[in-house]
């Protein structure tokens, strides 16, 4: 069976993602601390209705995971409740998580990349690991410094994808 749709009906996604992630960068960068509060604000708001419609779930699916549902949808209304009663300290910790989480996955991509450029003697590779490793001892070490660049580097990505995203959809489009 033949796939009915082509590139150029679903060009307008790209669209409206790369503008998206154009507009929300460009705020971050040019107002980083009110649209990083907000985007904090509507994630504990998200969270919060998720929390409610998985426990809703539980009573219209009656399936054998109601556990789990019960526990992601009281974990999702108790972080959702936390961050818009506490907005700003939520704001702080919620970066300082995402900065912790980088650094661990960066020291874990960088000793994959020393550990492969070690085996196919690739000194390139072996490099970009240990400039990874560095970028993260910087991160555990400057911990505070690292969440105040967190939302400017983050707008610096998501005007560039934007920028990327709506290009791509014109290109679709043709």
């Amino acid at each position: 069976m033949k796939n009915n749709l082509s590139r150029t009906s679903y060009w307008w996604i790209f669209l409206l993602e790369g503008l998206a992630q154009l507009t929300i960068g460009l705020l971050l960068l040019v107002s980083t601390d009110i649209t990083t509060f907000l985007l904090v604000q509507l994630m504990g708001i998200y969270w919060l209705i998720r929390g409610i419609i998985m426990i809703i779930q539980i009573f219209l699916k009656k399936e054998k995971d109601w556990g789990l549902l019960l526990f992601g949808g009281a974990l999702g209304i108790l972080s959702g409740i936390l961050v818009l009663r506490y907005p700003i300290f939520s704001t702080f910790i919620l970066l300082e998580f995402l900065v912790i989480f980088i650094a661990i996955t960066g020291i874990i991509q960088g000793t994959i990349s020393v550990v492969r450029g070690s085996m196919s003697k690739s000194f390139g590779e072996v490099l970009l690991g240990i400039a990874l490793w560095v970028a993260c001892i910087f991160l555990f070490v400057n911990p505070l410094s690292s969440v105040m660049a967190l939302p400017v580097i983050i707008g610096i990505f998501w005007v560039f994808t934007g920028m990327v995203l709506t290009a791509m959809s014109f290109y679709m489009r043709k």
